[in-house]
């Protein structure tokens, strides 16, 4: 009988298309070009999208809970726990495994009835007492719920820093704006003065100090503007577009209040839903299963099986076999090596319990900050709302009796200076308490996640 050839055209051919595919060089250059041009051409789509009106807070809120690469992740991590639960469930199904084979002989054999002939093999088997897949799947099912109160943390903490980069956006287009104002007041005073100086009726270095108040405030509004640049940027980073997307805020906030109750009334809620807890806890229930798992290894584990096999060989004194049984392992000493990971469990169960002790008074000492933070905010604004009115009468006094000759022009534009300083820090804190207040409510664990509702249900 003639063998066949080894190497068929056909064979060949499929060869030569698996090597073509698969050793096509990696170019880097050409790569990042390309995947430059992907992505840029998604956020582009995405900007003209989202971006053809003027954004409230919580419209950009509702874009970071879909694009912000943290809450992404953290989907994407909830998912691996969720396939990891599933893997930990399959200890307790039925093992199947199948095997089959070909036998060919071309020359005679030594009482060999059949020159070609096949064999086909099944094994199952099932776990009868094997405690430890309970407590690695238990294990593996509060992971799982551990990375749904995980997830939705995430989503309080890109509310707080969405919300955050919103209102820096505010007070800074506020800023400029203000900044605007003073540097074409300075440089009306400026004109005004150095005209005065060239007519002798100041002296030169006064002109030279309404000049240089100018130029100040020019270099300010020029740093503002800048700086505004950058801060949406960040915000739009947050929203998971282009930080070169050209955006507009339609300054909507809604309403902040403080959370009503004392502060220990505020600590005392915060204890019992704060998130961080919530997974502190599930964290000592996992160590909690790992112990009695470790324990499981003093025990036997016993599983049943069940083996069929078939030949078509004569020879065979039976064509089919099947062999069913129980099978049983335990180990009786491995050099305690079982005894040290159960010492080494229980210390890391103590471990965990102490974590989450302090994530317990961590949480006590961030809502107080952050109560005093937010009554410092409110307070810091209305006295610098006071700081600026005094300013603005004293500057228009020292104005007005300057150009009487009553007070040095000098006065007049140190006066105007401070008023401009009094201006930008009342700006600038116009939205510290809304950012205090929500930074309280994260302390707390209260900062609502908008609809569609993206808290996971808790396991049990």
């Amino acid at each position: 009988m003639r063998s066949p050839p080894l190497f068929h055209p056909m064979f060949l051919g499929l060869l030569a298309a698996l090597l073509a595919s698969g050793c096509r060089s990696f170019e880097p250059a050409r790569a990042r070009r390309e995947q430059t041009g992907s992505f840029t051409t998604h956020l582009a789509r995405l900007a003209e999208a989202e971006l053809a009106k003027p954004l409230a807070l919580d419209d950009c809120i509702r874009l970071a809970m879909t694009n912000n690469y943290a809450v992404r992740k953290a989907d994407l991590d909830r998912e691996l726990y969720r396939i990891g639960k599933n893997v930990a469930f399959t200890a307790f199904l039925p093992n199947v495994a199948a095997s089959a084979g070909y036998h060919s002989y071309e020359k005679e054999m030594p009482q060999q009835h059949e020159k070609r002939f096949g064999t086909a093999d099944l094994t199952a088997s099932m776990p009868i007492f094997m405690p430890s897949t309970w407590f690695l799947y238990a294990a593996a099912r509060h992971g799982y719920a551990a990375a749904g109160v995980a997830a939705h943390y995430v989503r309080q903490g890109i509310v707080l820093q969405t919300s955050v980069n919103y209102y820096n956006v505010l007070v800074q287009q506020d800023t400029l704006a203000a900044l605007e104002s003073q540097w074409q007041a300075a440089r009306e005073t400026a004109d005004r003065v150095s005209g005065l100086a060239d007519e002798g009726l100041v002296t030169k270095w006064e002109g030279d100090q309404a000049l240089f108040a100018a130029e100040l405030r020019e270099a300010e509004l020029n740093r503002a503007r800048r700086q505004l640049a950058v801060l949406r940027g960040e915000l739009l980073q947050g929203l998971g577009l282009s930080p070169a997307a050209p955006i507009e805020l339609s300054g909507e906030t809604g309403e902040k209040t403080m959370p009503a109750g004392s502060v220990e009334d505020l600590v005392l809620q915060a204890l019992e839903i704060h998130p961080e807890l919530a997974l502190a806890d599930r964290q000592v229930v996992i160590q909690d299963h790992q112990v009695r798992q470790a324990f499981c290894n003093f025990l036997p584990t016993i599983s049943l099986f069940s083996t069929g096999s078939w030949t078509g060989n004569d020879l065979a004194a039976h064509a089919e076999n099947w062999v069913t049984g129980f099978r049983g392992a335990w180990t009786i000493f491995d050099g305690l090596a079982n005894v040290a990971r159960y010492k080494a469990a229980k210390v890391e169960r103590r471990q965990t319990k102490l974590e989450r002790e302090n994530t317990f008074l961590s949480v006590m000492v961030g809502v107080v900050a952050a109560e005093a933070a937010a009554r410092d905010a409110a307070e810091g604004a209305r006295v610098r709302q006071r700081a600026y009115d005094v300013a603005a009468a004293k500057w228009a006094d020292y104005d007005a009796k300057a150009r009487e000759g009553l007070v040095p022009l000098s006065d007049a534009l140190d006066a105007r200076g401070a008023m401009d300083l009094a201006q930008v820090a009342l700006v600038q804190s116009r939205y510290q308490e809304k950012i205090a207040i929500a930074t309280l409510e994260l302390a707390m664990g209260l900062t609502l996640v908008p609809e569609p509702n993206t808290e996971p249900k808790a396991e049990k």
